[in-house]
């Protein structure tokens, strides 16, 4: 069945700002971008977008404030969402095992316990659940932790799908990517509520 919900997404930098947008504007669903910094959020609100990329500014405008909103609430976009896009920094862990090549799950690790905490028996869900895209090109064991993550600090009879689209952009076309991409990656669990939320996601 063709996805019919609202979508979220925490990060409202490079990856989460532009991917948004192109998804309120192809969608028509309603499309939210929260972020913890009240300057990025405000300047998302504003004529100065925080990024620059060719044909952004016009799609922001066309859509924010119809279908495409940006705020600091975290908790209320999340909870009232079915899909949460998670596109928050990854960078390589600069101490401790892994340094100079492991990726930091930080932030990822901040959203989640986030999202657990925001979510409650009477959350929007898709087939009983929140389905979760990371969108950072993040370690492929990093669902499974962060499935972990979000289960520990469920309700009662809320699950998590966590999927994986990660986002190929390169700077100066990201627009042209994400309206014409040459590929699009989407995995999830192989399960009946992840195949679900899969297709879901690609409706």
């Amino acid at each position: 069945a063709e996805f019919k919900g609202s979508i979220c997404c925490i990060g409202a930098g490079y990856v989460g700002g532009p991917t948004m947008a192109i998804m309120a504007l192809k969608t028509g669903l309603r499309v939210t971008v929260c972020d913890m910094s009240q300057q990025r959020i405000d300047a998302w609100n504003s004529d100065n977008l925080p990024i620059y990329e060719p044909g952004l500014d016009e799609i922001v405008k066309q859509v924010r404030g119809k279908n495409l909103f940006f705020t600091t609430n975290v908790a209320e976009a999340v909870n009232s969402s079915e899909i949460i896009f998670v596109a928050v920094n990854t960078p390589t862990k600069e101490y401790g095992f892994g340094k100079g090549r492991a990726a930091d799950l930080t932030y990822w690790e901040g959203a989640a316990r986030s999202i657990s905490q925001a979510t409650n028996e009477s959350s929007a869900l898709f087939n009983g659940s929140k389905i979760i895209v990371e969108k950072s090109t993040v370690p492929v064991s990093t669902a499974d932790a962060m499935t972990c993550v979000l289960q520990a600090n469920a309700p009662k009879g809320v699950n998590f799908q966590v999927l994986s689209n990660p986002e190929f952009l390169a700077e100066g076309t990201a627009i042209d990517d994400l309206l014409r991409p040459d590929r699009v990656l989407i995995g999830g669990p192989q399960t009946e509520h992840g195949r679900a939320a899969v297709a879901s996601l690609v409706s």
